[in-house]
């Protein structure tokens, strides 16, 4: 699903209010209200109140604005979801491709050294002492052992991935809103306002990447469009997009927030 840019219109309008708003609610409920469109609505309730009978049809809009925030975070935590699944089956894929042939070469190796001992043992016996061919079979053997030895140490360990949408690059690099992520998720998801420190989930997620990240060449594989992945890089790009998946996750607790706090307003005798 693509939200083009007139989802994202109402933004201009909303923060025009937001000051006014502080006046009476705290910043998180003002954040949410601005994501959802709904800052004309709760302005209208916390300076002129509500009239009597509109409370149910005003408790109802706000509900159906949160419902559907609602079903956009789940709809996105979904496709992260399976971006997620994705990577953690190609990584079992290649291990388990690795160890096959880490097996048969091993078994090679050894198939090898067991013939190459019985042959000359059997040479030996033959008590052929003018032959060199012992020797020979001996020095073959060995350098079959190393080759074998060798091709399980260059096994080619990594596999070519390809993902030119890439969320990871989009929510680390990119300021302006992915056209496949909902205006008021993103809006909310970049916020600074909704605690106390300043801090938006989003930077909360990019710190704890960098810190994850060891090395700036892993990190920008995982950010580009694809490249060369180990089994150990596909399982970092796995818990990246589950970290992801569960910072988006805490918008649905702030929601719930949000409708208590409104609910608070519009009945304030059942609070």
């Amino acid at each position: 699903m693509e939200f083009g840019i007139e989802e994202e219109v109402f933004l201009a309008d909303s923060l025009l209010i937001r000051e006014k708003l502080l006046a009476y609610v705290d910043e998180k409920t003002v954040e949410m209200a601005i994501a959802l469109n709904l800052t004309s609505e709760l302005a209208e309730i916390v300076t002129k109140g509500i009239e009597p009978g509109q409370e149910q049809a005003l408790k109802s809009k706000v509900m159906g604005s949160v419902l559907k925030m609602n079903l956009e975070l789940h709809s996105l935590m979904s496709a992260i979801d399976c971006e997620e699944e994705k990577s953690e089956q190609v990584a079992s894929f290649v291990e388990r491709e690795l160890r096959k042939k880490e097996r048969n070469l091993t078994v090679a190796a050894i198939v090898t050294g067991a013939l190459v001992g019985v042959g000359t043992g059997i040479m030996l016996a033959a008590n052929n002492s003018g032959n060199d061919l012992p020797e020979y079979l001996g020095i073959a053997g060995g350098l079959t052992e190393v080759f074998l030895g060798l091709s399980i140490l260059r096994l080619d360990r990594k596999v070519m991935i390809q993902h030119t949408k890439n969320i990871l690059r989009d929510v680390y690099l990119s300021d302006s809103r992915p056209s496949y992520f909902p205006p008021a998720v993103w809006y909310y998801f970049n916020s600074q306002n909704r605690n106390e420190a300043g801090i938006s989930l989003k930077e909360q997620l990019v710190d704890r990447w960098n810190t994850f990240n060891s090395t700036d060449e892993s990190l920008s594989l995982l950010i580009s469009n694809g490249g060369a992945y180990s089994p150990d890089m596909l399982k970092s790009r796995s818990e990246m997009l589950d970290q992801l998946e569960s910072q988006i996750a805490l918008i649905s607790k702030d929601l719930l927030y949000f409708l208590s706090r409104v609910e608070a307003l519009i009945y304030p005798l059942k609070s």
